[in-house]
């Protein structure tokens, strides 16, 4: 797939250290981490995956700790709302060219002495960001580097699917299931999901049982894709007006 081969092209541009930043967004349990941690561990690139921080202060305290590897990732970015973590990410993700990527931290009180940490500091690792949703008043930092689409229609689901099912080790009635049976109106269609319900299929359990469960259809997109203004005010007791309102951010979740 193109995303995929997209990916493994910038990755190995963040190893040459050609490019800063590398962001990947799109849905959960589509390989986004392991792709990308499976990477660095086969091209001995000396890495940091972090998947929380608190206060600006420890955020700061993490990047000066970890200021001369080679990578660090950040793991579902979905949660960042301070504006100090934000500007720290800016500054990390992009210098001017010939410049250092220097980060600061200015505070009237002790705490910088008390952690020993300096004010500024050099900051050299290359930066991969990975979220299932783009946080607000993020495109100031995306727009730094490489950003990677991980949506994915159902078509492209099952292309996927095939394409990783050997590694993956999915078996190949749990993918016929999902061929038969699903469409893009089904929740929590994924490979972390497809993984599960092959163990279940090894192991003897009743797995389509189980898959009926938990790949849902999403009967509200389903309604909204499927009926006309007129019959889907009718089944849901509304109006059109909100037909079209529901209809307008349906499409621009798409």
């Amino acid at each position: 797939m193109k995303q995929i081969e997209v990916l493994k092209e910038s990755l190995s541009a963040i190893k040459n250290s050609d490019v800063n930043l590398l962001i990947l967004k799109g849905e959960a349990g589509f390989g986004k981490t392991y792709s990308t941690l499976k990477y660095c561990k086969e091209n001995g690139i000396d890495y940091k995956s972090i998947s929380n921080y608190s206060t600006p202060l420890a955020f700061y305290k993490l990047l000066y700790e970890n200021k001369d590897k080679e990578v660090l990732i950040f793991d579902d970015m979905s949660s960042i709302a301070d504006t100090k973590i934000k500007d720290m990410f800016k500054a990390i993700c992009w210098a001017n060219f010939g410049e250092a990527r220097k980060v600061s931290y200015y505070s009237t009180t002790p705490l910088l002495e008390d952690n020993n940490l300096p004010e500024s500091f050099d900051f050299n690792p290359r930066v991969v960001l990975i979220f299932n949703k783009q946080p607000n008043e993020f495109e100031a930092i995306i727009n730094r580097g490489i950003d990677i689409n991980f949506f994915f229609t159902f078509k492209q689901k099952l292309e996927f699917f095939e394409e990783v099912k050997e590694e993956a080790k999915l078996s190949q009635d749990v993918l016929d299931y999902v061929i038969k049976n699903c469409s893009k109106f089904t929740q929590n269609l994924s490979i972390r999901t497809l993984v599960t319900l092959s163990e279940l299929h090894t192991k003897k359990y009743d797995w389509e049982l189980i898959a009926g469960e938990i790949l849902r259809v999403d009967e509200v997109e389903k309604d909204l894709s499927t009926l006309s203004a007129e019959d889907w005010a009718k089944k849901m007791g509304k109006t059109e007006r909100t037909y079209y309102r529901k209809k307008k951010k349906q499409k621009k979740k798409q």
